[in-house]
This record gives structure tokens, C-alpha cells and sequence, in this order.
């Protein structure tokens, strides 16, 4: 299911935005439905739609819930929900598809640690020097490896790609963060990240894959970025384009 959820005029969640795509919901059994007399507006109109059918849904703030929202939004009356039924399955069908998305998430796991070894063997070819015309830079000052240049649509400033990535501090290789560990790519708007990674998405097409050695103008700069990038850190990310 693709869900827009709204507070007045301004989008609050997206399951395409937020989470890439349609999102699943499990319903309950019908008896434990019907049983629910508080069941929310939102369910009640779920439960009676098939698939390709949309539903505005207007959900009535509860009192107690708006004063706890930000200023601003303390007067909406309620929560409007925008939503389209994809797809419906079976739990049956459901049990399959978890399974199959458990084996993506484990098969992601191992080929991270492969990426891992594939950056930290990058990070010592570049501080010897021994990458030779491999390693590209740009106007900006990242440099960069193109492992495949990937043959879908040019990326560009706006679009919003399902992207997995490994980034770490090229000072000592050590990892801060990646999604191969997590068992599924990030949906990254272009333009909307450090310029370095804006930039490195923009060099590739869908599919590409590359790593980008990124200054700290093009990073996180002298601010750093909490206790995981210091002040001034030299980045590598390695970056897979969905397609």
C-alpha cells in the first residue's frame, strides 16, 4: 500500500519517500475487526477496498495527541491520509515473501563484507599513489573510481534513487556507516546529501557503481558530524545506482 499522510496542506510521511515504495500492511482477521469498536477510521476504510483502489481518509485528532504536536499544527483537526491498495496477499503468500526478502537481507550482509575489503583495499592504493589512471577528479576536488558506469537513464539533480553504500573515514578505513548491513538499499534524493555524494550519484548512470573519495569541503567540513566523522575528515564512500 502507498500512503501519503498529511497534517493541514504540508506531506508529514510518505511510504515512497520515506521507504521507497508501497509498504505492507497486515490487516487483522475479520472477526477481530468487527469485534473492535474503536477500530480507526483509517483500518475501517482498508478493510473494505481491492486492489488498485484509492481512499482520502480524514482521522479526528484526539485532544490529548494535539497538544503534544509541533506548534503549528496544535489546531488541525485531523490527519489526512491519502492511500493506494497495490497489491493484497495472503498470509500464506505473505509467509513467502518475508522468507525471500530474509534471504535479500542475508545475501546484502555478505556482499557488504566483500565491499568492505574492496574500499579498504582502495584506501591503500590511494594514499601510495598506486591507482594511476584509475582515479578521476573533478572541477570540485572529489576523485573518484568508476567500477561501472551502469546502463540505465543519467542521474540528475531531483531524482530519487534506491542507492546502497558503504562510507568510511579514509584516515584509517574505519566504518561509520553503510546499508548492506541494514539488507536493503537507502532511497536517496540527489541533491539533497553532501555535495560530494550529490556529485559522485551524478557521475554514473543507473546501475553504476563507484567510490568517491570525498575532501572535507565536500563532506561534513570542519563541523564534522557527531561523534562518528570528526572535524575535517577525508570521506570514502563505496555507491551502488539502483536501477
Amino acid at each position: 500500500m502507498q500512503v501519503y499522510t498529511y497534517l493541514g496542506d504540508s506531506l508529514f510521511m510518505s511510504t515512497r519517500r520515506d521507504y521507497g515504495g508501497a509498504r505492507e500492511i497486515v490487516l487483522p482477521l475479520k472477526e477481530q475487526f468487527e469485534a473492535d469498536p474503536q477500530a480507526p477510521a483509517f483500518l475501517n476504510a482498508i478493510m473494505s477496498m481491492a486492489e488498485g483502489d484509492s481512499v482520502t481518509v480524514l482521522e479526528p485528532i484526539a485532544e490529548e495527541l494535539r497538544e503534544q504536536m509541533p506548534e503549528g499544527f496544535k489546531t488541525i483537526p485531523a490527519v489526512r491520509y491519502e492511500a493506494v491498495l497495490v497489491d493484497i496477499v495472503s498470509p500464506e503468500e505473505l509467509q513467502i515473501r518475508e522468507a525471500e526478502a530474509q534471504k535479500m537481507r542475508e545475501a546484502s550482509i555478505a556482499r557488504g563484507a566483500a565491499v568492505a575489503a574492496e574500499v579498504q583495499t582502495a584506501i591503500g592504493a590511494y594514499k601510495a599513489g598506486t591507482l594511476g589512471k584509475k582515479l578521476q577528479k573533478t572541477a570540485s576536488g572529489l576523485e573518484y573510481i568508476i567500477i561501472e558506469q551502469g546502463t540505465g537513464a543519467t542521474i540528475k539533480l531531483g531524482d530519487e534513487i534506491n542507492t546502497h553504500y558503504y562510507g568510511a573515514l579514509t584516515a584509517d578505513g574505519k566504518m561509520f556507516d553503510n546499508s548492506f548491513d541494514r539488507g536493503e538499499p537507502a532511497p536517496f534524493p540527489v541533491g539533497q546529501l553532501i555535495p560530494g555524494f550529490n556529485e559522485g550519484m551524478q557521475l554514473l548512470n543507473r546501475g553504476g557503481k563507484a567510490i568517491l573519495f570525498i575532501p572535507p569541503a565536500l563532506g561534513y567540513g570542519e563541523a564534522g558530524a557527531g561523534d562518528v566523522i570528526p572535524p575535517n575528515a577525508d570521506l570514502v564512500f563505496y555507491i551502488e545506482m539502483g536501477l
